[in-house]
């Protein structure tokens, strides 16, 4: 199972975005768009060997990186980024508030992250919580506002730093005994919502 992270950067020798594909610490692809269509050039691994990848994997990545490098709105059909990861996910949630917040437990969480980095979107802040006799609970130290600690940063550079934060918080976080993680994300425009 090949577990894949896209970047978004730019070339010097390309004027529009590129998407970059990893898997670890190698850079498995490239991709852009020219005109309508969305080019990829694969890399070979670093002992110069094709790189051998999941198709189920590959297709869910090549399909992020169609939507991120799509026309302003989307590239799938004009469904917002937000709503694509809310249609992934909803059903995901152990629990709802009551203003419908979605609580998710960790290895939930860890997939809603590297969604919102493939969708272009940003966690902006998380707080777990724990399920006492019914009611949840906050667990104080697992508050985050990664939205704040990276303010003021160019949009590639404040989404992908506020999702590798998102990322390795949950990691520490897991051994926190039946943790529910709240989130709210950020999109491109700098409207915030809560999942």
């Amino acid at each position: 199972m090949s577990e894949f992270r896209l970047r978004e950067t730019t070339r010097p020798d390309w004027s529009g975005p590129v998407v970059e594909i990893w898997e670890e610490d190698e850079l498995v692809a490239q991709a852009w768009r020219d005109d309508q269509d969305v080019l990829i050039e694969f890399a070979n691994d670093r002992d110069g060997d094709p790189f051998i990848m999941d198709v189920p994997d590959l297709a869910t990545a090549l399909d992020n990186v169609t939507r991120i490098l799509g026309d302003e709105g989307d590239a799938a059909g004009g469904v917002d980024p937000v709503e694509q990861l809310a249609e992934q996910f909803d059903h995901l949630a152990v629990k709802r508030g009551p203003e419908d917040e979605g609580f998710y437990p960790p290895p939930v969480a860890v997939r809603m992250i590297r969604h919102c980095e493939a969708l272009g979107l940003a966690v902006v802040s998380m707080e777990g919580f724990q399920d006492v006799a019914g009611e949840l609970v906050d667990v104080p130290g697992h508050r985050a506002d990664l939205g704040a600690a990276h303010e003021g940063e160019a949009w590639p550079t404040f989404r992908a730093g506020c999702n590798v934060q998102a990322e390795a918080l949950v990691e520490k976080w897991v051994r926190t005994r039946g943790l529910l993680i709240a989130f709210e994300v950020r999109d491109s425009a700098g409207e915030s919502y809560i999942l």
